[in-house]
């Protein structure tokens, strides 16, 4: 890999996450790397981010966006994800893992796989309100909740609304439950253990945990640091790497002509309507959103909430902007009626 090749990473890694690191320690490492294969100095690498972060004692996909890339981390960081773990009934920590001693324990464990999977599939009917754990990296007047909670002190948080689905309990071995779940982002999938184990009537904690998926990616694209350590190529001949015009894919899309991407560039909201009308989201209706190829209708994106689709643009497969509903479904005013560019890529 030579100097030269820095100029071409402007999309995203997929990294298999080993534990006892955290998201920003995988950032350094792979930094760490790219000096040492191309002889750069910090200030010369791309810029890197993460698409959603994992604890440290999690494993798993971590999408590391890079270059150009990082401007699109937002979008991937509202994705669902998917996780596998183990549930541990009878006992639970401060944090919910077994980073901190015990601290709680309970004689009452589930009576059966059946019990429990009922349960999962009741919570997944529903919202789920969520309070975030202190021990998380959300702030309080700028500080860190986990920085608090090893003072021992204890703030109250707002319950953050969440969505669980495909919540499948695979076995129970005694006290431990083996799980899979797909979840909304900003799930905390520790305060699911614990919330879990208080409807069985007891505690639980996370034994392990590991993410499966993020949005369209799968942890069997990633690559582990190792190979990307001791990759020989450039970081985007590697089968993990997802260039930039693709990191978006999945998400509903349309494609501009060539006047109308000149328009987008300028920032003419009404550039949008013929865009959109094409794609049946003009006039702006939930209705219209329904699954086909990209240039025709498409099924809005999961992973964020009604109010906020977006619709990625292309010219020839390059993605060139991003538009946002900007109010409700049925919002019909304004020079683009209920959307406006978000961004644009030149």
């Amino acid at each position: 890999m030579e100097f030269s090749d820095l100029a071409r990473l402007n999309g995203a890694f997929l990294v298999h996450k080993p534990q006892g690191i955290s998201s920003f320690g995988v950032i350094e490492r792979l930094e760490k790397a790219l000096r040492a294969k191309t002889g750069a100095r910090r200030k010369d690498l791309p810029k890197m981010g993460h698409g959603g972060t994992l604890d440290p004692f999690a494993t798993g996909l971590l999408v590391v966006c890079v270059g150009n890339g990082v401007k699109l981390s937002r979008y991937l960081l509202g994705s669902k994800k998917t996780y596998s773990g183990t549930l541990w009934f009878g006992q639970t920590t401060a944090s919910g893992d077994p980073t901190n001693p015990i601290t709680e324990t309970s004689p009452n464990l589930p009576e059966s796989q059946v019990q429990l999977q009922r349960m999962a599939d009741e919570w997944c009917t529903a919202p789920y309100p969520q309070i975030p754990p202190m021990h998380s990296a959300k702030k309080k007047d700028g500080k860190p909740l986990y920085e608090l909670a090893r003072q021992g002190i204890e703030i109250e948080r707002e319950a953050k609304i969440c969505q669980l689905s495909d919540f499948k309990i695979l076995a129970l071995d005694f006290a431990k439950a083996p799980f899979e779940i797909t979840c909304t982002s900003g799930t905390y999938i520790r305060v699911v253990a614990h919330d879990f184990g208080r409807k069985v009537g007891s505690v639980a904690m996370l034994e392990t945990l590991h993410r499966l998926g993020s949005g369209k990616f799968r942890i069997e694209n990633a690559c582990t640091l190792e190979q990307f350590e001791a990759a020989d190529e450039s970081w985007d001949q590697l089968p993990s790497y997802v260039s930039f015009d693709e990191m978006l894919d999945g998400y509903p899309s349309a494609v501009a002509t060539a006047e109308e991407k000149l328009g987008l560039i300028q920032g003419k909201q009404q550039t949008l309507i013929p865009i959109l009308t094409r794609v049946g989201l003009f006039p702006t209706s939930a209705e219209n959103f329904r699954s086909t190829s990209a240039g025709a209708s498409v099924e809005p994106a999961a992973e964020i909430d009604d109010h906020e689709i977006c619709v990625m643009i292309y010219e020839s497969r390059k993605l060139i902007a991003v538009a946002r509903r900007t109010s409700g479904p049925h919002s019909a005013t304004g020079p683009s009626a209920g959307w406006q560019i978000e961004r644009v890529f030149t």
